[in-house]
């Protein structure tokens, strides 16, 4: 099983490609293999970057998601909040299986700490 998990990491970095533009305050997400339907809706962005980034507190940003592209686009107002969803995105997939593999093993204190989301 801790090998499927292992492989679970490589397959969600290679499905996907972050890059960050410092100059723009701006990060794209780039979906690599074609998805049927909308890659995500905005709100999603936001728990996903709770869930799995750790992420606190409210940032405001702009989300914008061009589902023929495949591409989200986050753009923030300030350097400071730029530079923490930055830090965030280097490692969103690795805890994103870390929190899996705690909860198979039941443990859900990281579950329990996600901040109240819809």
């Amino acid at each position: 099983m801790e090998e499927i998990l292992q492989r679970l990491k490589g397959m969600l970095k290679e499905a996907t490609v972050i890059k960050s533009d410092a100059t723009k305050f701006e990060i794209t997400i780039t979906i690599v293999k074609k998805i049927h339907g909308n890659v995500a809706e905005p709100d999603e962005i936001i728990v996903m970057l709770k869930m799995y980034g750790g992420l606190r507190e409210d940032i405001p940003m702009e989300v914008d998601i061009d589902n023929d592209a495949q591409n989200i686009t986050l753009k923030f107002q300030s350097e400071e909040d730029f530079i923490k969803v930055a830090k965030i995105m280097e490692t969103l997939w690795d805890n994103a299986v870390d929190m899996l593999t705690s909860a198979m093993e039941g443990d859900i204190s990281r579950i329990k700490d996600i901040p109240k989301i819809d």
